[in-house]
């Protein structure tokens, strides 16, 4: 049996951020932001189950996909406290650590995926996204992609509606990806969450390990 502690859940103290500008805004990534990856790999690779969420008429998660998400309350670690700080100051924001949520996503997919031309639910969120890759044997393949709505009023109604375990597969006609970003372990990558952007999903990978990263709204 392994045992675990909040020591094996601490970020680092010091970090490298590069900043690179990103039309209106910058995309910030940051590099080895725990102190030890390898057991929280270990400790989430350990748990084995997925909590479903987001329940909605039609939904296709838990048929077609596993889809969850798992709260964590990391307020006591100060260096997470002063990275967060560091991120707001940098996009002149303010935050609360107090209240941020942070929370662990677990995806798998159950069935092959659609074809080459789909994109995962891409969508906008109304804060700062910051996401941290965490998996382990995915190191350096595609995570994160950025995109253009394919005409203003696709931007209109993927804006106003989730259809994220409905309908989540989207084609290149609706969606242009723009940019994709790295899944690199143990890296995060901050970015405005009103850019249309959804996790990378190219290949029948994740039907086979589930995929984890950490979220965080600021």
């Amino acid at each position: 049996m392994n045992f675990f502690s909040n020591k094996d859940f601490e970020f680092n103290s010091s970090w490298n951020i590069a900043n690179v500008p990103w039309k209106d805004s910058e995309i910030l990534f940051i590099d080895d932001i725990y102190k030890s990856p390898e057991k929280v790999y270990q400790y989430l690779d350990s748990i084995k189950s997925i909590r479903t969420h987001k329940s909605s008429k039609g939904s296709l998660n838990g048929i077609d996909f596993m889809d969850g998400q798992t709260l964590i309350d990391s307020r006591w670690d100060q260096h997470r406290n002063y990275l967060l700080s560091t991120i707001a100051d940098h996009y002149k924001t303010e935050v609360d650590l107090q209240t941020v949520p942070h929370t662990i996503n677990q995806f798998r997919l159950i069935n092959d995926i659609p074809g080459d031309d789909y994109h995962w639910h891409p969508h906008c969120d109304g804060q700062l996204n910051f996401i941290i890759f965490l998996n382990k044997n995915h190191h350096m393949k595609a995570g994160t992609s950025l995109y253009t709505p394919g005409n203003t009023k696709a931007k209109s109604y993927f804006m106003k509606t989730d259809t994220e375990h409905t309908t989540p597969w989207k084609t290149s006609k609706q969606f242009h990806e723009e940019l994709c970003i790295l899944d690199r372990f143990n890296c995060g990558v901050v970015f405005p969450g009103q850019w249309f952007h959804g996790q990378t999903i190219v290949d029948n990978f994740f039907k086979h390990t589930t995929r984890f990263t950490e979220v965080t709204f600021l």
